[in-house]
């Protein structure tokens, strides 16, 4: 049962109090987000007690969601799309629970590592970050809007990687293997990695509206804020992980499917954005891969691809119920939640239906054979959730696939997301995960350098299957 309170609306929208993740009667009800209007789902809510507050610390205590076998993930016949998403926003609210100095549990309980699993060294928990820690992984380096803060100048966005001790223990036990004496392995259920975009705290207007903590860029120590976090998790069922997305809410402006019909739309904003100026125009251009502009614009909200006149684009996952899902489990948060991390939005998630096969063996050897295919997103594909998932900070350029050559003609078979890039295509389940693949290559004496580069050759070769 989900454990509901009162809740008013943060635009014009009332919530009906409802009881079932499932049962609940779609009350139609008009939402407006940018240039969005769609019909809200009341029945996917926050439970009430995710924001408790600890008596002793007088901060949000959120509990650890449950995700083992006696969870809602252990019958993958009644397991809800809703309960993806509750997963999703609990467990942010998890990781960011706060101690009394304000540091929030992920950089307590989690710690750094780079891209082949070796932890980062760093004093006072500070989040280190180099040069190549600003490269996305097409390359692209993302900069901020220049008038968005007083100095008149851009600042480049950083990523940082956390894992917790099981993924880490994990990834260091079968790395060194020969291939064959994993290929049937799966990490285990509650493994966790974070990827997290920073950004120079000057590149602000209002640091008051973000996490800020203390990192060190290049060698300098400056204070940093928190812009955007990939939360990607196991829970029972589901050795692909789920991959979970939440940014900042004032990043970028949405691309307007209303007005478009047979061309692409140009993008504006009203405000400044912290990655779009008020006086720009955006277009293609600016979110294509290795684009060197700084005003950026999100395509599909939620992760939700749509096309022509906003209609929602036929996809392996059934709309407008995921979408009004994410919409709903979004506004029943920010009703309750009071700290800091109330202006950051949960901007979708992204799994496999592995229903018919038991966990993990017959779930992992899926995976194998879905190799490279597994992010199509037809109809019939066993994608779920959002189809076309991304973070405007880390995906910024691979929005519409990697090759695209225009907005209004997107389609299922040029949609991005992060099976695009996160395979078995290796042939182990323990694949789809990156930094798993880069400690293999410190097991064989290959340098980070060539780790990154490897990666970046699989994405080009990717890319040219798609052309």
């Amino acid at each position: 049962m989900i454990k509901t309170k009162n809740l008013l609306g943060i635009s014009i929208l009332t919530l009906a109090i409802v009881t079932s993740c499932n049962d609940a009667e779609l009350e139609e009800k008009v939402h407006e987000k940018e240039n969005y209007t769609t019909t809200t789902d009341n029945s996917c809510l926050a439970d009430s007690d995710w924001f408790k507050i600890d008596s002793i610390t007088h901060k949000r205590k959120t509990d650890a969601p449950k995700e083992d076998s006696h969870s809602v993930f252990g019958n993958n016949v009644t397991v809800s799309n809703c309960n993806f998403h509750q997963w999703s926003w609990q467990k942010f609210l998890w990781l960011t629970n706060e101690d009394t100095n304000g540091t929030p549990l992920f950089m307590d309980s989690l710690f750094q590592v780079n891209a082949q699993t070796i932890p980062v060294k760093s004093v006072n928990k500070k989040i280190i970050l180099v040069a190549a820690d600003a490269k996305q992984a097409t390359n692209s380096i993302l900069k901020t809007n220049k008038s968005y803060n007083s100095n008149n100048l851009n600042y480049t966005v950083y990523y940082s990687i956390h894992v917790d001790s099981s993924l880490y223990k994990s990834i260091q036990k079968y790395a060194p293997m020969d291939k064959s004496m994993y290929k049937d392995s799966t990490f285990p259920v509650g493994a966790l990695e974070l990827k997290i975009a920073w950004v120079n705290i000057d590149a602000l207007r209002d640091t008051n509206a973000y996490f800020i903590t203390d990192g060190n860029i290049e060698g300098i120590d400056t204070r940093i804020a928190l812009l955007g976090m990939h939360v990607v998790g196991i829970v029972y069922n589901h050795p692909e992980f789920v991959w979970a997305t939440f940014e900042h809410h004032d990043l970028s402006p949405y691309y307007d499917w209303a007005a478009t019909i047979t061309t692409d739309t140009n993008v504006t904003s009203k405000t400044n954005k912290l990655f779009f100026d008020s006086n720009a125009v955006g277009t293609l251009a600016n979110i294509t891969y290795k684009s060197d502009s700084t005003n950026i614009f999100a395509v599909n909200q939620f992760g939700v691809p749509r096309q022509a006149q906003d209609s929602f684009l036929l996809t392996s996952q059934k709309e407008p119920k995921n979408y009004n899902n994410i919409d709903a489990i979004n506004i029943s948060v920010h009703e309750q939640l009071t700290d800091v991390w109330n202006n950051y939005f949960y901007n979708g998630s992204i799994w496999i239906d592995t229903e018919h096969y038991n966990y993990p063996t017959e779930q992992a050897t899926l995976l194998i054979s879905l190799s490279d295919s597994i992010g199509i997103s037809a109809p019939g594909k066993l994608t779920r959730g959002s189809v076309s998932a991304y973070n405007i900070t880390m995906e910024t350029y691979e929005q519409l696939g990697f090759a695209p050559t225009s907005i209004h003609g997107q389609n299922v078979s040029n949609l991005g997301n992060c099976f695009s890039c996160h395979t078995a295509s290796r042939g182990s389940a323990l694949n789809i995960s990156h930094i798993f693949n880069g400690a293999v290559d410190t097991a064989n004496n290959i340098s980070i350098k060539q780790t990154k580069q490897k990666h970046l050759d699989e994405i080009q070769t990717f890319i040219k299957k798609m052309k």
